[in-house]
């Protein structure tokens, strides 16, 4: 067995485990002390970044966003001296693709939920009636009463509330699944509710739109750097098989190549699918881990093309195809500079429907619906298309799964738990994985 004195163990260099281990050195817990296990050979978790061997460009396995509201993730990456990696929009503008037009949601600089008023009154997908339909909606969203929305979903909500079918088609529905990957009559009334309020409804500066500007694998590898500049132990290509318990309480980790490492404080910072399996036998059928087991998994979809001449100028716009996508110029984004305009990358939510499509038919796909919407593309070569799947991209915010997110503390003594999956009433997101990594430490520093 391999002691490392009074250590503190952290399973997984996601973006949880990485706060985690920020969050225990600024309240002086000794670098030395902390033992980041990851099983890969690279950090990041589920948001990482690979080199496409056919054209040589820097790919993320999805296209994460932030918002404004995001205030721990642009925290973690100031205090880890990570270089900026993201940019955020002067003030909250997309523009919204269907039926051959296109609208823009767009702010204004006023306060509270009145920022979004003037982009309602004048979202041209809606008819006057729905549009004052949906500025009634928005209400609700100023003070939600989010766990007792959860038992409902949120389409059966909006319709509870008068929004007409074509409203929640082309409004709450289609930014509700890019933020909670899932539609609107798979997901929590409750979340989605709690969600709009914490983005949209608070002011136009959380309001806005953050855009990365660097590879998501860059920023994770950057931030995981300065841990361990700092003396934080960092193990790469450590699988951790189970955990190792000694009356209820942790007492180390056991690895897949057969060592044992003592410890009597671990987070755990991976997927909740990844947690049940390291319990030991018996653990899984105890709450809060029976509860966990319910947590299902939503796919995203993205798709990344490159044409031979410019055909986008936008940084970002929306379109009703596929049941809803958003198309990044990443080129343009990226320090891609002969790339702008023609690297584009397309993130499609709640997936699930086009799981058994090839991929020539989801690029042929695709394309075709940027032909529709971009006239620039209808004269274009698609040079390459690459089609990256997201399986167990986040968890599906069913309803009546806001108690089954477990809060950090355990039954088993010593062990706490982080990830974007665990209950920080925020959806499955970078901004919820910091957030959970935090708490995590901060009740392991209580005990």
């Amino acid at each position: 067995m391999e002691r490392v004195s009074d250590s503190i163990i952290i399973i997984g260099a996601g973006w949880a485990g990485i706060a985690a281990a920020e969050a225990l050195l600024s309240q002086g817990i000794e670098p030395k002390r902390i033992l980041l296990l990851e099983r890969t050979p690279y950090p990041g978790g589920r948001a990482f970044s690979f080199v496409d061997r056919e054209t040589g460009l820097a790919l993320d396995n999805g296209q994460h966003v932030l918002l404004g509201c995001c205030d721990r993730f642009a925290s973690l990456l100031q205090s880890l001296h990570v270089r900026s990696g993201y940019r955020l929009q002067p003030l909250l503008d997309i523009p919204v693709y269907h039926g051959g037009k296109m609208y823009r949601i767009a702010s204004r600089r006023l306060a509270g939920p009145l920022h979004l008023l003037p982009a309602l009154l004048t979202y041209g997908h809606l008819s006057a009636s729905e549009r004052m339909s949906a500025i009634a909606g928005a209400l609700a969203f100023v003070r939600p009463q989010a766990e007792k929305l959860d038992a409902v979903s949120f389409a059966s909500w909006l319709q509870t509330s008068g929004q007409a079918d074509t409203t929640v088609r082309l409004l709450w529905d289609l930014v509700g699944t890019a933020i909670l990957n899932g539609h609107a009559d798979q997901i929590s009334a409750g979340l989605a509710a709690q969600s709009f309020h914490m983005g949209f409804m608070r002011g136009w500066q959380p309001a806005r739109l953050g855009l990365f500007t660097r590879p998501l694998g860059d920023l994770a590898r950057d931030a995981v750097q300065h841990l361990a500049a700092r003396g934080v132990n960092i193990r790469y290509s450590s699988y951790v098989e189970q955990l190792h318990l000694e009356a209820n309480k942790v007492s180390g980790v056991h690895l897949r190549d057969g060592s044992l490492i003592a410890a009597e404080q671990v987070i755990s910072a991976v997927p909740h699918d990844a947690l049940l399996r390291m319990l030991p036998e018996g653990w899984a059928d105890q709450e809060p881990f029976q509860g966990i087991a319910k947590l299902r998994w939503s796919p995203i979809l993205n798709v990344f093309l490159n044409y031979d001449r410019v055909v986008l100028n936008e940084d970002v716009f929306a379109a009703t195809d596929f049941d809803g996508m958003f198309v990044f110029n990443r080129g343009r984004l990226l320090p891609e500079s002969e790339q702008a305009g023609r690297w584009l990358s397309v993130s499609i939510s709640a997936a699930d429907r086009f799981r058994d499509w090839t991929h020539e038919q989801i690029i042929s796909g695709v394309h075709a619906a940027l032909c529709k919407a971009c006239p620039e593309v209808r004269n274009a070569k698609l040079l390459t298309g690459k089609v990256v799947w997201q399986p167990k991209a986040t968890f599906l915010a069913e309803p009546g799964t806001w108690h089954l997110r477990p809060y950090p503390r355990t039954p088993i003594a010593g062990l706490l738990l982080a990830g974007d999956w665990t209950r920080t009433d925020w959806p499955a997101c970078l901004e919820g994985a910091v957030r959970s990594g935090e708490a995590a430490a901060a009740a392991l520093l209580r005990r």
